[in-house]
């Protein structure tokens, strides 16, 4: 089965999420191409590198998408459709945008209006923390930051990413700035990286040990949709799985493993 397509809008859904309910996603990035800083093996939406096309990315202004925010939650509210999560997630990082602060900004204002009790979610590679106004976003609009944190060393990270080993020390820098976030950890095998093996998940636990003042929670899941290249990715069991959460757990995690 080939990767899904991109996201052919700003905003899609709500559809229902193994994690997060009726989740509205939004998509603060491209429609014509993955915009992206790591090209992860099992990435849904394809390889990044295969999606470098002529041209400059066409990324929608912040008044733009605070303008078709506004117009789809109100037809949500006519349609009696309220969200339980609004998660911006979209076609790669979001926090590439060049405008997130104020787009982030723009979107909580329209959350508290429109649907007050519905969670603000954000999906994050954790590689742009560094760029102005990204941290301070995400400590001070996004009720639940979801941060990518599925290797314990560096060799690993490179692996799956598909890039140099240099990010992953820049990923723990600032995941110690944030506040609070939940850990979203997809495990794979695949001849190029395993970490689901004994000795990388033990890593992964000594990373989060680290971390632990900082998180709230542990997601673990596994592929769910067609990866990038099936022949280097595929899926870890339940089974092993509930096993990697115990692993969490012994440190005093909250953890919860999402399967089908």
């Amino acid at each position: 089965m080939a990767p899904i397509p991109l996201q052919a809008g700003w905003l899609y859904g709500p559809v229902d999420s193994r994690r997060y309910g009726r989740s509205l996603g939004i998509n603060p990035l491209p429609v014509d191409r993955k915009l992206c800083s790591l090209d992860c093996l099992y990435c849904q939406y394809g390889f990044t590198k295969a999606q470098q096309v002529a041209g400059r990315a066409e990324v929608p202004s912040a008044s733009d998408l605070a303008s078709a925010i506004e117009a789809k939650f109100a037809a949500l509210v006519a349609a009696d459709d309220p969200p339980d999560r609004i998660t911006v997630a979209g076609n790669g990082e979001p926090t590439l945008h060049p405008e997130f602060e104020k787009f982030s900004a723009d979107l909580a204002k329209a959350r508290d209006q429109y649907f007050p009790n519905a969670q603000l979610g954000i999906l994050c590679n954790g590689m742009h923390l560094d760029r102005p106004g990204v941290l301070s976003a995400l400590n001070k609009i996004y009720d639940e930051p979801a941060m990518k944190l599925e290797w314990g060393n560096a060799a690993c990270f490179a692996a799956m990413n598909q890039v140099g080993e240099n990010g992953f020390e820049k990923i723990l820098t600032g995941l110690q700035q944030i506040d609070s976030f939940v850990v979203q950890a997809l495990f794979m095998q695949s001849p190029l990286a395993d970490n689901s093996s004994d000795a990388e998940v033990a890593s992964w636990v000594e990373v989060l040990r680290s971390l632990k003042s900082r998180i709230r929670h542990v997601e673990i899941y596994s592929l769910d949709r067609p990866p990038a290249d099936a022949a280097q990715a595929t899926a870890v069991p339940r089974v092993r799985l509930d096993a990697i959460a115990d692993c969490a757990r012994a440190i005093g995690l909250s953890v919860e493993v999402f399967t089908r």
